[in-house]
Formats: structure tokens, C-alpha cells, sequence
């Protein structure tokens, strides 16, 4: 494979703000260059850390990168997700990657660490290094990012803002430590997960890199994040969860959700199921079905997200159709999910382990 093939590749994961000309370096230099994936364990898996993390490591895997994924259970313990318990989540980190083999993850190439073993095996390189880090930002900088980085810990809703009486120290200690984590690893490239913002982590690690001069500073890549499926989220309940799809959602479930999401008639900019087709169906299928009777046409099949477009904002696609084709799809991605955990008894009973240890608020 070429070098403009291997690059069309790792440019199609990250937003426009990747430094091209560094990602060309890299390949250039490295045949295997080393890739690592940050994974939060988080109650309910949403379908980008399922579906959409699959996709990725395939296109890491494929331009020739070692993929490490980093199951940060650490940190969701500093977080206090699942109470706080290492092991709860440690259960859930493994339930994670029984769904990644389910939908089809080669292991070929695919490497899993888990946080807590990194910090403990290399505490006086990270604890010194997460210190510098801390000595060379502002308590400004840091507060400023915690209102970006975790909105959603902040006050365990789905949409908050920024509220400092809601702040835990632990919270103002997320970025420095998230970007000491980064930098200990000696990656090449990092992907970020869904839940960070490509924008505060590589500030301050290019900041850090270069008052510091240091050398090893990695690519950061940030994959494309899907919207939220409800119209006006600010007004929805806390916790609702018809603002996102998840691993968990089974058939009926998930076309019930769908049938409620937002999607608005001959606008494709910004409408939520349109994201979800171009991010998750297409790469994965290779195309979008619109199932449709004989008398109406018969069913039509996408090759491309601008065959879409053009057919949805003309009319000629409307938004009731979409959202059933979107749900027929999704479905089809995540039967061999559903079949996997309803027919192979331990991975039954991890599933039933880690949802069990879910806190219930």
C-alpha cells in the first residue's frame, strides 16, 4: 500500500484540524507506526464505542498501525463512575471488548492495556511528568478546560453546563493526568474517544511539547462525533437515554428511539440520522437501503452520502423513511451483537455482570 493510500486512510478518521503534514511524516518514516485508542468504560456503551470504535481500529489496523486500545478504568474510577469500584469496572472494561469481538474486531494487530496496570507499572514517570504538567498551566487554563472536557460528569446530566459548585478537586486533576497519560505512552498517534474534545488535549500537550521541547509529542486524532438524537436538548430530562443509540438497545427498542429522533424534512445539514448514516452505515455497509413496495418505486439503495443528500433535501427521501431504513440498518449492524451475547453463555453472563454493576441514579 502507498503512502498517499495509507494517509487517504488515517485522514478519514480524524476532523480537519489534524496536521497533515506531521501524519505524512510519520508514515513516511514508520512502516508500523504505533496507534493508540483511549476507551472510557461508561455505563451503557454508546454505538461510537461500539460500532464506530470497530470502524476506526479496521482503518488504523489497515494503513499498517500496532493499535494499542487503552481501557482508561483508572480514570473512571477518579471519576467516580460505577461508585468508584476498579473492579465493577474493570468488569465492564471486559464486557467492552467481548462487544468489540462481537461485531467483528480482528485482534490481528490489536493490542488491550488497561490504565490503572500503565500508572501503577510506570508511577515515577507519570506521577513527575503529570506534575510538569501541572506546574506549567494556570488554575484559569485548567478550570476553563474542565468546563469542555467533562460536561457530562460536571452534574451527571446529559447537557450541563458549567456550574464551579459542582467541581470536584478530582475533576480539576482530569486534564493535566488525561494528558500525562498521553504523552507516558510514547504513541505515535493517539485516537481520542467521543467523550474528549480534540481541541483542550492538544492545546495543552502541543503547549506542554514545546515549552517543555519535548520529543516525542503525538499526532492526536479526533474521530467525528455523532449529535444528539433529540430536538431541543436542553429541555430533555436528565438521563434521558433517546439522546443516543447504545449497545444495549435491542431491536424494538432502537426502532422506537428512531422513530422519535430528530430529523428534520429536506435539511441535511445537521440532522442527526443523516450523521448517523454517513459515520456508521456507510462505512460499514458500503451503502444506505431505503426499503420501499413495488407501486412506490421499490426500494432504493445509497452508494454515497451525496446520492442521499441530493434525494433528501429534493423531497424525493422523506424523514419517516429515513428514519425506518436507519433503524432496519442499525439493526442489522448489532444482530451479531444481540446473537452473540444471547447465545454464547459466558459472554452472557459477563453481560449480565457488567450491567448489574451499573449504578442506578
Amino acid at each position: 500500500m502507498s503512502l498517499d493510500e495509507r494517509f487517504a486512510i488515517i485522514r478519514s478518521i480524524g476532523l480537519e484540524s489534524i496536521d497533515e503534514d506531521d501524519v505524512r511524516r510519520l508514515l513516511g518514516k514508520k512502516v508500523a507506526p504505533v496507534c493508540y485508542v483511549w476507551c472510557d468504560p461508561s455505563p451503557s456503551v454508546h454505538i461510537a464505542q461500539g460500532i464506530m470504535m470497530v470502524i476506526n481500529v479496521r482503518k488504523m489496523v489497515k494503513a499498517g498501525c500496532r493499535v494499542k486500545i487503552l481501557i482508561a478504568d483508572w480514570f473512571a474510577r477518579m471519576q467516580h463512575k460505577f461508585d468508584g469500584d476498579l473492579t465493577k469496572i474493570r468488569t465492564f472494561g471486559l464486557y467492552m471488548i467481548e462487544i468489540w469481538k462481537a461485531a467483528g474486531l480482528d485482534l490481528n494487530g490489536v493490542e488491550f492495556i488497561w490504565l490503572s496496570d500503565e500508572i501503577n507499572s510506570h508511577s515515577d514517570e507519570y506521577w513527575a511528568l503529570a506534575m510538569d504538567i501541572f506546574k506549567n498551566n494556570t488554575l484559569r487554563k485548567i478550570v476553563r478546560c474542565c468546563g469542555i472536557v467533562d460536561r457530562f460528569m460536571l452534574n451527571r446530566s446529559i447537557i450541563g453546563s458549567y456550574d464551579p459548585k459542582n467541581v470536584t478537586a478530582s475533576t480539576l486533576f482530569t486534564p493535566c493526568v488525561h494528558c500525562a497519560c498521553i504523552l507516558l505512552q510514547k504513541a505515535d498517534i493517539w485516537l481520542l474517544s467521543m467523550d474528549h474534545e480534540e481541541d483542550l488535549h492538544d492545546k495543552l500537550i502541543r503547549q506542554y511539547c514545546k515549552g517543555m521541547k519535548h520529543e516525542t509529542r503525538p499526532i492526536i486524532l479526533s474521530h467525528n462525533k455523532l449529535p444528539n438524537l433529540i430536538e431541543h436538548p436542553e429541555f430533555a430530562k436528565n438521563g434521558d437515554p433517546s439522546w443516543a443509540i447504545f449497545i444495549e438497545d435491542r431491536e424494538d427498542y432502537l426502532s422506537y428511539k428512531l422513530s422519535r429522533a430528530f430529523c428534520p424534512a429536506k435539511v441535511a445539514e445537521g440532522n442527526p440520522c443523516l450523521e448517523y448514516i454517513k459515520y456508521i452505515v456507510f462505512p460499514w455497509c458500503g451503502y444506505f437501503e431505503v426499503p420501499r413496495k413495488e407501486e412506490d418505486g421499490g426500494s432504493r439503495k445509497f452508494q454515497n452520502m451525496e446520492e442521499l443528500i441530493i434525494d433528501y433535501e429534493s423531497g424525493a427521501l422523506d424523514a419517516a423513511e429515513v428514519r425506518l431504513a436507519l433503524a432496519e440498518s442499525l439493526n442489522k449492524i448489532l444482530k451479531p451483537v444481540y446473537d452473540h451475547f444471547a447465545n454464547n453463555s459466558e459472554a452472557k453472563d459477563l453481560e449480565d455482570e457488567a450491567l448489574w454493576n451499573i449504578p442506578h441514579y
